[in-house]
């Protein structure tokens, strides 16, 4: 056998195993919907996952485990992730997702939440369920759109861009090696991080006007350790048109400017956010620290 050959053999079971890693197109089963009531995506979404990996559980209870009150209006990724927890399951959240890392996951059978606008032009933060593709498009568990909702690529990452990319996958500790495989670098929280600040870079190039692209661009800097300039870009994204509701899902501005020593910004802003939010502990908290270190 000539070494050409032999290189060529090598090639094309690449590609194979490549391409079996990757189908064109993947499903799951098992994914469990149910409408949500008033607020509750991310108990919907929780309910969506336990499932999957063969727990039930009902709405009101993840509501109930979740809600700081009756009502409450904002779960985080974060609160997601300790409640998924208390049933076995690990969870990864990371940014800067993009389609490709969608169809690795899901082809290899992790559910992937993902956290978008809730539809054009609105500003509500919504969870929604990955569970499948096919061609350009993505199949989605969503609590208020129902069990089957399709978009498209170009569909995902417009209405995903507000929340910069941001992606959980929950699965058993047993599969981690799994999820390490489907994802990368990204894996990896510092990675991560260092992928979206690139990806922040690139959006602030393309769109100066974004407020969205400057807030992620601020996140990742934070992360990455620089709280000072991460302060002037979250500014950038404030004086280019934040909605007052972001801040209810979006706190990072204020640690970066607590850190940085901005507190009668972080007290103008948690101000105007807590008129509409009274009961946002995130926002208490954060207004609080700014009201103690210039002593009022």
């Amino acid at each position: 056998m000539s070494m050409t050959f032999r290189l060529l053999l090598l090639a094309g079971l690449i590609l194979n195993a490549s391409a079996a890693a990757a189908p064109a197109n993947a499903s799951l089963k098992n994914i469990r919907h149910e409408y949500q009531g008033p607020d509750n995506c991310a108990p919907v979404t929780a309910l969506t996952v336990l499932g999957y990996y063969g727990t039930r559980v009902t709405q009101t209870a993840a509501a109930t485990a979740m809600k700081d009150y009756p009502g409450d209006p904002q779960v985080s990724s974060l609160e997601l992730a300790a409640y998924l927890g208390r049933f076995g399951l690990r969870s990864v959240i990371r940014y800067a997702g993009t389609p490709e890392v969608l169809r690795e996951l899901v082809s290899r059978g992790f559910p992937v939440v993902v956290q978008q606008r809730l539809k054009p032009g609105s500003n509500v933060a919504h969870f929604r369920t990955v569970y499948g593709y096919s061609g350009g498009s993505f199949l989605l568990s969503d609590p208020l759109r129902g069990p089957s909702l399709r978009l498209s690529s170009a569909e995902m990452t417009e209405l995903w861009r507000f929340y910069n990319g941001e992606y959980l996958v929950a699965y058993p500790p047993a599969r981690e090696a799994e999820v390490r495989a489907a994802m990368g670098d990204d894996f990896n929280a510092t990675a991560n991080w260092q992928n979206a600040r690139r990806t922040g870079e690139q959006a602030v190039k393309a769109r100066p006007g974004d407020p969205y692209a400057w807030w992620g661009l601020a996140k990742a800097t934070l992360r990455l350790g620089d709280a000072e300039k991460a302060a002037y870009q979250f500014d950038q994204a404030v004086n280019l048109g934040v909605p007052t509701i972001y801040y209810l899902y979006r706190q990072e501005a204020f640690e970066a400017w607590t850190q940085a020593g901005w507190y009668t910004k972080t007290l103008q802003i948690t101000g105007r956010a807590l008129d509409a939010f009274p009961r946002s502990k995130e926002l208490q908290k954060f207004s609080a620290l700014a009201a103690q270190a210039l002593g009022d």
